[in-house]
């Protein structure tokens, strides 16, 4: 593991918790022996399917959407569970006994789904040699970072953290899996060398036109033959999820670290023209004009 004393370390976004920064990126310091240990330890197999993403930017969505794709069976199970539980994210929950279980006792023939914020360039290096299938979901950073602000906020357990602290903290990367843009390129450049194994999506493809990115996300996952899109992006609906009683429960379970209520808010397009004033727009806009 790495040596975290020997890190840039800073405070999270007013948190008492630390991000410590390797190889030009920043992780929770808190998550590091599990990020560790998946990168040293998972062994990936050929019809695993990685999907990835920045936080906020439309993970819970992604997860919905293709575990009912795969979900051949159409027992419609994220009626009673979160998609956070059925799709685990391996860089914070890889040493959890229930996670160690489902990669260990997966069906045969069936496909592996599971889920990693990690940049790209940090990956397992396994990962790249296993020709498992990668979907990674891209999103407006200005509505990612909103986003963000209010899941933070809504679990601080302390005066809400100032949206133009939240700014500025955005802009110099420092955030989990932060820098943003050096997160998106890494994987939007992977796409272009491995296309037959690196998906990238964007958020606002997905709310523009669901039914074509569905049945491209579904052809490319080799489920296009029999997929039902209507009851797919029903069943994944966000609405629909936000309704059910095992997603308005505030009870922290075991192994989780928020509740399920707060991976789920408005998930609207253009949200951050209603928070981000025009200063605050034009500095988020500069980074991007540098890449």
């Amino acid at each position: 593991m790495e040596n975290q004393q020997q890190l840039p370390t800073e405070l999270y976004w007013g948190t008492p918790h630390d991000v410590c920064q390797i190889e030009g990126f920043w992780y929770m310091a808190g998550f590091m022996e599990a990020t560790t240990a998946f990168r040293s330890e998972f062994e990936p197999m050929k019809d695993d399917i990685l999907l990835t993403s920045f936080t906020k930017t439309g993970t819970t969505w992604l997860k919905a959407l293709c575990y009912n794709i795969l979900d051949e069976e159409e027992n419609d199970v994220l009626a009673k569970e979160n998609p956070h539980d059925v799709v685990p994210t391996l860089d914070s929950t890889f040493l959890q006994d229930q996670v160690q279980h489902l990669l260990v006792n997966s069906p045969p023939g069936r496909s592996r789904l599971l889920h990693t914020h990690l940049p790209c360039s940090y990956l397992p290096e396994k990962v790249r040699s296993s020709g498992c299938k990668l979907v990674y979901v891209a999103r407006n950073p200005k509505d990612t970072l909103v986003s963000l602000w209010h899941f933070l906020n809504k679990n601080l357990k302390a005066d809400p953290f100032p949206l133009e602290r939240a700014v500025e903290t955005f802009c110099r990367g420092v955030m989990p899996f932060g820098p943003f843009y050096e997160h998106v390129v890494g994987y939007w450049e992977e796409s272009k060398k491995r296309p037959d194994e690196v998906l990238f999506l964007k958020y606002e493809d997905l709310c523009r036109n669901p039914r074509e990115q569905v049945r491209n996300l579904a052809s490319f996952l080799g489920r296009e033959a029999n997929i039902d899109v209507e009851k797919v992006l029903w069943r994944s609906s966000l609405n629909r999820l936000k309704e059910l009683k095992v997603n308005k429960d505030d009870d922290i379970k075991e192994g989780q670290h928020v509740h399920h209520s707060a991976f789920f808010r408005t998930g609207t397009v253009g949200d951050w023209k209603n928070y981000l004033t025009p200063d605050m727009v034009q500095r988020i806009d500069q980074l991007t004009q540098c890449l």
